[in-house]
């Protein structure tokens, strides 16, 4: 029962974007299963079968997470913003209060073999529907308009002029590019170029920049030099179609990257100029607005605006310690689970400097999953197992 929870969330999470396609009125799928892995993390400590290391760690950082935000919430308060507008801020980053759910699963290696799969899985899945969709747009057999109309209004698929979509799930293209290549598990390079594929025909510039960014770093980290001078080759062609051919192709896509990028610096200029020693201290709290909005891409700026330096620090706290765990396995370079986990834990924080992953259940349930993963990799848990490759893990369980 625990492992279809666990498999159903994860999967859930990375596939589902927003979290709004399954829905009961005003309650979805993700809330509800968001609420049942609270439920058993609780449970866990008031019934303990077994001592799970991470809940420790779990707690300290829900602790932090609340102590951090219910002051945001009280410096919005004082300022005057009204509670639906913090609440509706606060909610996005609720996500947190499952850590224990994900410190107990993960305290075990079959669990961090099940997450590396699911990520690979949600990553295939999203592929084919995204092929299979521009497929039937191109051929004419599906009207773009038409296949708008069909979808329903929840704001998870966004047109982004022309025939181009954008889904926030889409981040785990990238996701399952990492672990592919990590892996190399069976099949690996034909399930690598048909998603890989599918990432280039988003002509989303944070997914491929992000995801060609934590490619090549885990290329390098696990010393495969002959494979980082192919993926540099192939970084450099993706970039030549997505920056120079495509856009070239729509002039709304073009328009509207100028008019995203022009709003990107005007919020880092308008943070610059305006923040006080009050900002840096404790921020100026939930619900304030950054040069005329509430929402702002970059997440690492929201923090530091809304939370001040101590949130900045909480947000940025979780890849500190994905990177202290990693150095702290054995032979780290050679365990391409580790790997895996590090370069797609870098790839949201890469991604989240252009758009809100990290405080968002889409990007911050796999921080979370890496983290603990990695926690457990380096206190020694199964670490031969863990070493391996997925299916040579499960082959020798057969085995054994």
């Amino acid at each position: 029962m625990l492992a279809l929870l666990f498999s159903a969330t994860l999967l859930e999470l990375f596939v589902g974007g927003g979290g709004r396609w399954i829905t009961l009125g005003p309650v979805t799928l993700r809330m509800l299963l968001f609420v049942v892995c609270i439920a058993v993390g609780w449970l866990a400590v008031l019934f303990p079968k077994r001592r799970y290391d991470g809940l420790p760690l779990a707690f300290g950082l829900v602790g932090a997470y609340l102590v951090i935000h219910l002051s945001g919430l009280i410096t919005g308060a004082t300022r005057g913003t009204d509670a639906p507008i913090m609440l509706t801020e606060l909610q996005h980053s609720l996500y947190w209060l499952a850590a224990p759910f994900f410190a107990c699963t993960l305290s075990s290696s079959a669990y961090i073999q099940r997450t590396a799969r699911l990520v690979e899985l949600a990553g295939l899945l999203l592929a084919l529907a995204y092929i299979t969709i521009v497929i039937c747009l191109a051929t004419g057999v599906l009207k773009f308009t038409v296949f708008i109309a069909m979808l329903p209004e929840n704001g998870e698929v966004i047109s982004r002029g022309g025939s181009l979509l954008f889904y926030k799930g889409d981040l785990y293209l990238g996701m399952a590019l990492v672990f592919l290549v990590s892996l190399r598990t069976r099949y690996w390079l034909p399930t690598t170029l048909l998603i890989a594929a599918a990432l280039i025909l988003t002509v989303t510039r944070g997914f491929i920049l992000s995801t060609s960014g934590a490619i090549l770093l885990l290329l390098a980290l696990q010393r495969r030099k002959g494979a980082f001078l192919i993926g540099f080759l192939l970084v450099a062609i993706a970039a030549a179609l997505v920056w120079r051919y495509l856009p070239s192709l729509s002039d709304g896509l073009s328009g509207n990257r100028v008019l995203s990028n022009e709003q990107r610096l005007s919020d880092m200029d308008f943070i610059w100029s305006n923040t006080s020693l009050k900002t840096l201290l404790i921020g100026d709290g939930l619900g304030s607005v950054i040069n005329g909005r509430v929402d702002i891409e970059n997440t690492m700026l929201w923090a530091l605006w809304k939370l001040g330096l101590p949130g900045l620090a909480f947000w940025l706290m979780p890849l500190v310690l994905c990177m202290s765990y990693f150095a702290a396995i054995p032979n780290c370079r050679e365990n391409r689970l580790a790997c895996a986990f590090l370069c797609g834990t870098i790839l949201v924080y890469a991604q989240t400097l252009s758009n809100p992953y990290l405080n968002n259940p889409i990007g911050l349930s796999f921080v979370m999953a890496s983290m603990f993963s990695l926690r457990t990799i380096a206190k020694g848990r199964d670490s031969d197992g863990l070493t391996r490759s997925p299916s040579a893990v499960r082959s020798r369980e057969v085995a054994a």
